[in-house]
């Protein structure tokens, strides 16, 4: 599975959307087509980002940093990640969380795993 991420991916960017990429517009549709793709054991091979989503819509970044709290072994696959946004401050975040994902992803696994403990506290 390979998902390119961008708000205008039905229209003035679908030209933008290689072939094999399936196009979504923000978070609710990302994360739904994500973990429906996990649960059906489907590596995800790639992902294409855009930033800016449309007013009052989960910033691309965010999304970033949502994937490597939520499902930093996605990483581990070395997915092909890229960033199309051409807005640099978002841009910028983007590449932030994609290498922090890189990087650290067999330590945000490992946290991921540990039990909370805030959970002790609420007994």
């Amino acid at each position: 599975m390979k998902i390119f991420l961008d708000d205008l991916c039905e229209t003035e960017r679908k030209s933008w959307m290689p072939r094999d990429y399936v196009g979504v517009k923000n978070f609710t549709e990302f994360k739904n087509l994500l973990e429906e793709s996990l649960n059906r054991n489907e590596k995800i091979e790639g992902i294409s980002f855009d930033n800016g989503l449309g007013d009052g819509e989960t910033e691309g970044w965010e999304i970033a940093k949502w994937l490597t709290q939520e499902h930093p072994e996605i990483f581990a696959d070395d997915p092909e990640l890229n960033v199309h946004s051409a807005n640099p401050a978002g841009r910028q975040n983007l590449e932030h969380y994609i290498s922090l994902g890189q990087q650290h992803y067999r330590e945000l696994i490992e946290a991921k795993e540990r039990p909370s403990p805030w959970r002790e506290i609420e007994r």
